[in-house]
């Protein structure tokens, strides 16, 4: 039977099932100058996709029966992954196990790079992996400790600036893009955020500061979380969590395409809203935007709630672009929470495509206050493009 007709069959069964069922403190930063603003005025978002868009159980039969229809990369069910190690020593040669909070993933040669939030006194601390499971700390051709980035003069760090947020790294061009969260500055007693752009010549680095610092003024907490996004075509993209204007814009997640050298914003580039805070277990954000493109499918995954409790969960959205629109997915609720996977407040999430299968990359508390752990969920993709936990990791 040829692909269109398996489509059709798929669909005569799908009709039939479905017939049976029926101010500051002290100076922040100036924010990057662009003929764009960094954020757009507010306006209502869509409440649905394009009809070109698929998501959501038994919707648009006709077109599900194309997409079946349609030479689709294949898709393989995922195998579990546990992470090993015990040792919370950040040691150079040794399975490492503690702190690593807000992960971001990339995969260059045959090995896997990942990167944190800042821990055990490095600015990027990054693991490497051949297997997703066993992690050891980058090191040195001798075995030494290795921070791999700089971070640029408008850093305001007591600590050598080494309380960089929530990295997001990605190849633009000939090289690598790194970006970060850090500290330009105080507003209202709060530490107030700015994205910082670097360029290195491979995952492992050395990152140099470039561009200038991507600012907010106007929200306390200024802006967080970069994801850096290569889409199908090649077109690098900046995605980063707005905290919001106090009494006037709640927080939301925002993207705007980066030039070819991914040392700023493209010229004539407009910013974009793709969520806004809106549900009733985000609590009082959302945060940590990644975006991945697989089988078709362009999907925005998120954290709302507080990091700090068990709350804290994983949402997701199926956008019809990079620009959007995006609509969430699953009735709203998140698609993994502390009750749906049994790991606490698993957040902080960044997707990827291992080989011909969609994994998450997260952090989730042993307990409540003590260590935010490295795990890796495992996710289907159904015929309409929704996805589904196979393992939580």
């Amino acid at each position: 039977m040829g692909r269109r007709g398996l489509a059709a069959a798929v669909v005569a069964a799908m009709l039939a099932l479905s017939a049976c069922s029926a101010a500051g403190d002290s100076p922040a930063a100036k924010p990057t100058p662009s003929e764009a603003p960094l954020i757009p005025e507010a306006s209502a978002l869509p409440t649905a996709l394009p009809g070109d868009v698929l998501a959501g159980e038994m919707q648009d039969l006709a077109k599900l029966a194309e997409r079946l229809a349609q030479q689709l990369p294949a898709q393989r069910r995922p195998a579990p992954v546990r992470v090993a190690g015990s040792s919370t020593r950040w040691q150079p040669g040794a399975a490492y196990r503690g702190v690593f909070a807000d992960p971001d993933i990339v995969r260059y040669d045959g090995r896997w790079y990942a990167y944190a939030t800042n821990t055990s006194h490095l600015r990027l601390p990054t693991l490497t992996s051949r297997d997703l499971s066993t992690w050891t700390p980058l090191a040195t051709s001798g075995g030494g400790r290795v921070d791999p980035i700089e971070v640029a003069s408008w850093v305001r760090s007591g600590d050598g600036g080494r309380d960089l947020w929530a990295p997001g790294v990605g190849k633009v061009g000939n090289g690598w893009t790194a970006a970060y969260a850090a500290p330009a500055g105080t507003q209202g007693g709060q530490r107030h955020n700015c994205i910082g752009l670097t360029r290195g010549p491979s995952p492992a680095g050395p990152f140099r500061p470039v561009g200038e610092p991507i600012c907010y003024e106007e929200a306390q907490l200024g802006v967080i979380d970069p994801d850096v996004f290569v889409d199908e075509h090649g077109v690098p993209w900046l995605l980063w969590k707005f905290s919001g204007v106090v009494n006037r814009r709640p927080a939301g997640l925002f993207v705007r395409r980066l030039n070819a050298d991914g040392t700023g914003f493209a010229d004539g580039s407009q910013t974009r809203e793709l969520l806004t805070l809106d549900r009733p277990w985000e609590g009082d954000t959302i945060e940590n935007p990644s975006m991945v493109q697989f089988r078709g499918v362009t999907y925005l995954f998120y954290s709302g709630n507080s990091w700090e409790r068990a709350d804290y969960a994983t949402g997701y959205a199926i956008c019809a672009g990079p620009e959007g629109p995006c609509v969430r997915q699953n009735r709203g609720e998140p698609l993994m929470s502390s009750a749906s996977t049994g790991r606490l407040g698993p957040g902080g999430a960044s997707a990827f495509v291992d080989h011909k299968s969609l994994r998450l990359i997260y952090h989730a508390w042993d307990q409540v206050g003590r260590t935010r752990q490295l795990h890796i969920a495992s996710l289907w993709q159904r015929d309409d493009g929704t996805l589904e936990v196979i393992d939580p990791g």
